[in-house]
């Protein structure tokens, strides 16, 4: 029964020529934070900040379909998505600039994202509060080869075919991020216009506004101070649904971390990850951090004929500092203490 409703929401879109592009999720959303919200870019003061993430879900989910000499073949159309960030804290713009570049293949549509964001970084005397904001450029390809209507003769594929049909789109993102010594909290929505056409008039590319709100804290362990626990959760909705994630890490020495993550309704998660140099007194070594993420599939998808064995999240993020550390230095009188920033 569950399997007959997705296909008759697939249908539906496909009759509607009206699609609704909803923001990937990630099982790491932690390093994936500047996507979702752009007060976020730039939250590691003096630093410039490479991420990367790759994530293939619903592994071994299979597709059916009749190819062309009538045979029932089957093709793997499980989502995946390629995210890549680079952002850094820049002083004289007062805050954080940053690009992110996302690959979604979702079903039979391949989309690809390009975002570029400002983050104003306002310091208070208990933290920082980053107020953000975001351009981004959607295109979407929809992919016909392996759609076989029951009856030829569809207007909408075959002039989907002929043309190679591609949407390209325009939105816009907003995002408030304050980070404290020891947590952090955020709010933000992305995809605000919801509809911005810049090419191909003749459909209809609704966007879907998304609002999130996500937070952090990090515990140290009064009786082994080596040990940090750090809590995170983030809410995702489109005002008609909603989304949760919880994560609990456990980091030791600042080195190894690992913990698990839940998503409600869709999958249980084991992380483990590390940052091998982080003790190092190598400068361009102690940023580089890596993460594996690996989901058992809850719903019932992970039930079905063609079921997903899981979910599994790569992630490579490395970090260096641009500014050198401030040098005091002086000559003659205490009054000639100068303070030397390069």
């Amino acid at each position: 029964m569950k399997r007959s409703y997705i296909l008759l929401a697939i249908l539906f879109i496909f009759t509607m020529r009206s699609f609704a592009q909803q923001d990937a999720q990630f099982t790491l959303f932690q390093w994936a934070t500047p996507y979702y919200n752009a007060g976020a870019i730039g939250e590691q003061s003096n630093t410039l900040c490479f991420t990367g993430l790759f994530r293939q879900q619903y592994t071994g989910w299979n597709d059916t379909y009749v190819d062309n000499d009538g045979n029932i073949s089957k093709k793997n159309t499980s989502p995946q998505q390629i995210y890549f960030s680079m952002e850094s804290y820049m002083r004289k713009l007062h805050g954080g600039l940053g690009i992110t570049i996302l690959s979604d293949k979702i079903g039979y549509f391949n989309n690809v994202g390009f975002k570029l964001g400002y983050s104003y970084k306002l310091r208070i005397p208990t933290g920082s509060l980053g107020i953000g904001f975001q351009v981004q450029l959607l295109s979407q390809k929809l992919t016909t080869e392996f759609l076989s209507p029951i009856q030829d003769g569809d207007p909408l594929l075959d002039a989907m075919d002929q043309k190679n049909e591609t949407w390209l789109d325009m939105d816009f993102s907003f995002g408030l991020f304050y980070k404290a010594d020891r947590w952090n909290a955020g709010v933000s929505m992305t995809q605000i216009a919801e509809k911005l056409r810049l090419s191909g008039d003749k459909q209809s590319f609704k966007m879907s506004r998304n609002l999130y709100i996500h937070g952090g804290y990090t515990w140290v362990l009064p009786w082994n101070p080596s040990w940090e626990v750090l809590p995170q959760a983030l809410i995702k909705t489109d005002l008609a649904t909603a989304q949760f994630d919880l994560m609990l890490l456990a980091r030791y020495n600042g080195i190894l971390w690992g913990g698990l993550s839940y998503r409600i309704q869709d999958a249980v998660s084991v992380l483990f990850g590390a940052r091998p140099f982080y003790n190092s007194s190598n400068n361009y070594l102690k940023g580089l951090e890596m993460g594996l993420g690996y989901s058992f599939t809850t719903s019932k998808l992970g039930y079905a004929p063609n079921r997903s064995y899981g979910d599994i999240e790569i992630m490579l993020r490395y970090c260096f500092d641009i500014y050198k550390e401030p040098v005091f230095s002086g000559y003659g009188s205490t009054r000639s203490i100068y303070k030397n920033q390069y």
